[in-house]
C-alpha cells in the first residue's frame, strides 16, 4: 500500500473516531440524565417516607451514578455507532470510502481504538469501583438508620416505637440521640404486661437480618396483670428489645451488589458466582454491540438517516432480556454455571458474521465492500 493512501486511510480513521465519539457521548449523557432523574426521585422519595437517612442522598447517587454508567456505556456507544455510521451511509460518504478501497476491516479500526479503552473502564467500573461505592453507600444508610428510631423521640415524655407495641420514657438522651439514659418501656403482649426500667439503652441493627433492636441495661423487668398483687421481678445485665423487622430480600440485594470481587472469587456460594459471572458480562457487552453496529448500520440511499434505530433497539431489548433469562435460569440451577453467560455473545457473535457475509455477499468478508 502506498503512502498515500496510509495517510490518507489514517485521516478517515481520525475522521470516524470523532464522528463515534460524539454520536455516543451525546447518546450516553443524555440517557445518564434521565436515568439519574429517575434515580435521584426515587431516593428522595424514600428519604421523605422516612425509608433512607437524608445524610445517604449524596453517597447512594455516588452509587447509582456508578451502576447507571457501567450499564449505560455498552448502549451508549452501540447507538452512538449505529448513529455515526448511519450519517454517514444518508451523506453517501461510506459510498466514497468504499471507492477509495475502505470496508469492513477499516471501519472497524477506529471502533477498536475507542471500544478498547470504553471495555477496559466499564469493566472496572462494573467489577470493582460499582461495589467499593454501593458497599460505602450501605454503610453510610445503616449508620443512618442506626439512629432514625431515636431522632423522633423526645425526652423527658411518653414515645411510642414505630411497630406500635412498645411505649418508652427516657430522662435524657445524648447530643448524637444513640445514647438513652434512665428508661422505662411497657410492652403489652397475649402473655400479659411488661414493666421495664433499664439505667440506659442504645440501637443496634443485627447484621444479618437487619432487624432493629433496642438494646438495654443493666435494668429490671416486671411482669404481672395490672390491679394484680401477684407480680414477677427479673434482673438483667443487657437485653434487646425488637422494634422493627427488615426486609430480608432488599437489604441481601444490595449486599449481593457491594461484595468484593475478590469475596466473589473465593466464595463458594451459588449467588456470589452468578454475580462475579454477571459483573464481567456486562464489559463484554459493550464490545460485541459495537461489533454487531457497524454492519447493523447499513442503509440504502432511500433510508433516513434513523432508519435502523429500531433494529438496534430490537436487538437490544432481546440481548438484555436473553441475559436476565439466564440469571434466573443460572439462579433456578437449571443452567450449568460453566455456560453461563457465553451462550448470549457467542449467539450475538455469530449474528455480527452473519451480518457481515450478508453485506458482503458472502465473500471476502473483511476487506472491500461493494456500495449496494
Amino acid at each position: 500500500m502506498s503512502p498515500i493512501c496510509i495517510a490518507m486511510f489514517d485521516i478517515v480513521t481520525r475522521y470516524l473516531i470523532r464522528e463515534i465519539l460524539k454520536s455516543s457521548g451525546a447518546t450516553v449523557l443524555v440517557l445518564f440524565i434521565i436515568l439519574m432523574s429517575n434515580a435521584l426521585g426515587r431516593v428522595l422519595s424514600d428519604i421523605a417516607g422516612g425509608e433512607l437517612p437524608y445524610q445517604a442522598l449524596w453517597p447512594i447517587m455516588l452509587s447509582q451514578s456508578v451502576n447507571i454508567f457501567s450499564l449505560l456505556l455498552p448502549i451508549g456507544f452501540f447507538f452512538g455507532i449505529i448513529f455515526a455510521f448511519g450519517r454517514l451511509y444518508k451523506d453517501h460518504e461510506i459510498v466514497v470510502m468504499n471507492a477509495c478501497g475502505m470496508g469492513y476491516l477499516q471501519f472497524y479500526k477506529p471502533v477498536l481504538l475507542i471500544i478498547i479503552p470504553v471495555f477496559i473502564f466499564n469493566a472496572y467500573c462494573s467489577i470493582w469501583l460499582n461495589a467499593q461505592t454501593q458497599s460505602a453507600a450501605q454503610r453510610i444508610v445503616e449508620k443512618g438508620k442506626d439512629g432514625e428510631e431515636f431522632s423522633h423521640i423526645k425526652a423527658g415524655q411518653f414515645n411510642q416505637s414505630k411497630s406500635g407495641e412498645h411505649v418508652f420514657f427516657m430522662e435524657s438522651i445524648d447530643a448524637e440521640r444513640r445514647q438513652l439514659n434512665k428508661i422505662i418501656i411497657s410492652e403489652t403482649t397475649r402473655d400479659g404486661m411488661f414493666l421495664e426500667t433499664a439505667k440506659s439503652g442504645r440501637q443496634k441493627i443485627d447484621e444479618s437480618t437487619g432487624n432493629l433492636f433496642m438494646v438495654v441495661g443493666p435494668g429490671q423487668i416486671y411482669e404481672g396483670e395490672p390491679g394484680e398483687k401477684s407480680y414477677k421481678v427479673i434482673e438483667f445485665e443487657q437485653h434487646g428489645i425488637l422494634i422493627e423487622k427488615q426486609g430480608k430480600i432488599a437489604k441481601r440485594k444490595l449486599r449481593d451488589h457491594a461484595i468484593p470481587v475478590d469475596v466473589l472469587w473465593q466464595s463458594p456460594r451459588l449467588e456470589d458466582r452468578i454475580e462475579l459471572h454477571w459483573r464481567i458480562a456486562i464489559p463484554v457487552v459493550s464490545v460485541v454491540l459495537a461489533m454487531l453496529a457497524v454492519p447493523l448500520s447499513h442503509m440504502s440511499p432511500r433510508q433516513g438517516r434513523y432508519g435502523k434505530v429500531g433494529y438496534a433497539l430490537m436487538f437490544y431489548i432481546i440481548y438484555f432480556n436473553l441475559m436476565v433469562f439466564t440469571r434466573a435460569k443460572l439462579e433456578a440451577e437449571t443452567l450449568p454455571l460453566v455456560i453461563n453467560f457465553w451462550w448470549v455473545h457467542l449467539f450475538f457473535i455469530f449474528l455480527t458474521l452473519g451480518l457481515l457475509i450478508k453485506r458482503n455477499g458472502g465473500y471476502r468478508l473483511m476487506t472491500r465492500v461493494a456500495g449496494r
